[in-house]
């Protein structure tokens, strides 16, 4: 909760300080994860932006007692190389961004292991073992994108990136490296992808 806060606070400084152009933005790629992300972007100068994106994940499964939580923060500087002459804002073009994340990701499940014989008379016999998981993992990116934003008639924005990076994850717990499902990537230490989009406004 407290880093929530902090986080809204943060936002809301950068939201409300002065500047040429102001973008708000949304991703519906982070849906698919059960993951809210919301951006702000806040023109430098000519061709230059900040680009602050929070994020907060959340899953509640009452039938298997699973849990899973998470909230991020990424900071991108981004250099428009090339601008859209049908656009007013400065920032609509193509850009490349160096960008660095800091994540913290919590689980918990609980999970059946079911098993069977058969005993010296021919009987079948079956029964299962319940293992409880809890882990959590703090998570540190960095690496580069290349997009390209487009804003439409001064008030609607489209905004495309891929690039890649570096991730370094630090694990604890007991997580069942079999039964983790799509969270096995938090707890991935290594060279990642990075692809998504934004849309929003220009405020």
């Amino acid at each position: 909760m407290k880093r929530f806060f902090l986080l809204t606070i943060v936002f809301f400084v950068f939201f409300t300080s002065k500047s040429q152009d102001l973008l708000l933005k949304n991703s519906p790629f982070h849906f698919v994860d059960a993951t809210f992300k919301m951006s702000v972007e806040k023109e430098l100068s000519d061709n230059k932006s900040v680009n602050l994106s929070g994020a907060i994940h959340l899953v509640e499964d009452g039938w298997n007692d699973d849990l899973a939580r998470g909230i991020a923060c990424e900071l991108q500087i981004r250099k428009y190389v090339m601008g859209f002459k049908s656009s007013e804002s400065s920032l609509s073009g193509v850009y490349i961004a160096p960008f660095g994340n800091l994540s913290y990701y919590r689980m918990s499940e609980t999970y059946y292991n079911w098993y069977y014989e058969y005993d010296e008379f021919g009987n079948y016999i079956n029964w299962r073992e319940e293992t409880k998981v809890d882990a959590s993992s703090k998570i540190i990116q960095a690496g580069i994108l290349m997009g390209t934003q487009y804003i439409f008639s001064n008030v609607i924005l489209l905004d495309l990136y891929l690039g890649g990076g570096i991730q370094y994850s630090i694990e604890k717990g007991n997580r069942n490296p079999v039964n983790h499902g799509g969270s096995g990537f938090r707890f991935y230490t290594g060279v990642i992808p990075k692809i998504g989009f934004n849309v929003g406004v220009k405020l």
